[in-house]
């Protein structure tokens, strides 16, 4: 269970959907459901199946500034200019979401089994 006020997810998270899927067209899918043969996709057959804890630190995830330039580059290169525009609003909205979570977090020490971004 989360500890944190879902009203304050929401107004972080809806405004920015909205901006990511306002050019869809009625009836297209504005995020990958499954995989994609052509691209680099999570959907791939993984060649391990347990995690461990480098699995949990990329570096793209370590800073909420960073996050956003690997996600603008990222997006750039797959041919997605208007996303990448957005990238910014991601990352700072990442970064809104950390400070919700560290708030509202008991100050025990994070489980080694719980997953944390920034």
């Amino acid at each position: 269970m989360s500890s944190i006020d879902d009203a304050a997810v929401r107004d972080l998270a809806a405004p920015l959907f909205d901006a990511l899927t306002a050019g869809c067209v009625p009836g297209q899918v504005p995020f990958p459901l499954g995989p994609n043969p052509r691209l680099a996709s999570y959907y791939t057959q993984r060649t391990r199946t347990t995690m461990g804890l480098g699995d949990f630190l990329a570096p793209s995830c370590l800073d909420a500034d960073e996050f956003g330039a690997r996600l603008a580059a990222h997006w750039r290169a797959h041919g997605h200019p208007e996303l990448a525009a957005l990238a910014p609003r991601v990352a700072e909205a990442a970064r809104a979401l950390h400070e919700l979570h560290v708030a509202a977090r008991p100050r025990a020490a994070l489980s080694p089994y719980v997953y944390q971004m920034f």
